[in-house]
């Protein structure tokens, strides 16, 4: 699957979760924002919105989850956890820099400045054929019906 088609498809649940982006010991916003950094629950302006293709509870504490992540009704990456809250997988596909660079600042202006970085290392192009962007942590998209 590529990301344009993950992108298309519909998703379960969309929310302004941005919390959901930075756990104890992954961060989809690294390395702008720092592990010390506290990051808002939501968004207050809803300009960040969170589309979950998959949000599967395992067992109150591991979970499965896939997601795409928007700014201002543009999807710039792909976010991936399972595992012990979200911790034992955590990947993230970013699918466009400038959009990505931009919600950084925006995500960053929520927190507690704490420092600076220099910028994503894990790009991938939006028509990349990406295997493990919906199979991981021994799972694929599809498998929890």
């Amino acid at each position: 699957m590529t990301p344009a088609q993950l992108y298309a498809r519909t998703p379960k649940r969309v929310s302004n979760e941005v919390g959901r982006l930075k756990g104890f010991y992954y961060n989809h916003v690294a390395p702008e924002l720092l592990d010390h950094d506290v990051l808002a629950h939501e968004d207050p302006s809803k300009r960040v919105e969170l589309r979950f293709y998959e949000d599967h509870d395992i067992d109150y504490r591991r979970n499965w989850v896939l997601a795409s992540v928007w700014l201002d009704g543009r999807p710039f990456m792909i976010v991936q956890n399972a595992g012990r809250e979200g911790d034992d997988h955590a990947k993230r596909f970013i699918t466009d820099t400038a959009t990505y660079a931009e919600a950084a600042r925006y995500l960053k202006s929520l927190c507690v400045p704490q420092g600076t970085s220099d910028g994503p290392v894990d790009v991938v192009g939006l028509d990349d054929e990406v295997r493990e962007l919906t199979t991981f942590y021994g799972n694929q998209l599809g498998d929890f019906r």
